[in-house]
């Protein structure tokens, strides 16, 4: 390679938009963090399905970013009410 060439990053998905800056991986790993923290924070029964679906969540996150972010909403969202109904029995 000679100096100055350029590196082409390879093109993204059609329509995805790439990650915003290194403040989109901050909150990504915290929620992450949050997410399994309350994962474990669940009765056995539910827990260990829960953690499945976690760690498949996880392994979205590293091959896309912004698909694996929305569907990590979506699974703290289910944690914390299952959190919530059993604090409340």
């Amino acid at each position: 390679m000679a100096p100055g060439d350029q590196v082409d990053p390879g093109t993204p998905s059609e329509g995805a938009e790439p990650p915003p800056g290194a403040e989109f991986y901050l909150d990504l790993a915290k929620r992450l963090k949050e997410a399994h923290r309350l994962a474990e924070s669940l009765p056995e029964g539910v827990r260990i399905p829960v953690i499945r679906r976690l760690l498949t969540v996880t392994e979205a996150v590293k091959r896309d970013p912004v698909r694996g972010s929305e569907r990590l909403d979506r699974m703290l969202k289910e944690i914390s009410s299952q959190v919530d109904e059993s604090s409340t029995r």
